[in-house]
């Protein structure tokens, strides 16, 4: 079983937020992989993918704690 395999989300808890924490790891891996071999817009790419999967995590997180918050009567 590769390392990718290992951190796939299961079919069972496929949010949005574990597809992009997925899609940030390979992203990461690949990005690396085509640094070391001089695939250097290649990986720029794939270092902008991990990035906007980063912030899509960061948004569903803001976005789960925006609701958990109650609403204060009267305001």
């Amino acid at each position: 079983m590769s390392r990718s395999d290992q951190r796939r989300p299961s079919s069972t808890s496929l949010k949005g937020e574990d597809i992009a924490a997925y899609v940030a790891s390979l992203a990461g891996d690949l990005r690396e992989l085509a640094r070391r071999n001089g695939l250097t817009t290649l990986a720029y790419l794939l270092d902008m993918a991990r990035l906007e999967a980063e912030a899509e995590i960061r948004a569903a997180r803001e976005a789960q704690e925006g609701s958990s918050v109650p609403e204060i009567p009267g305001e």
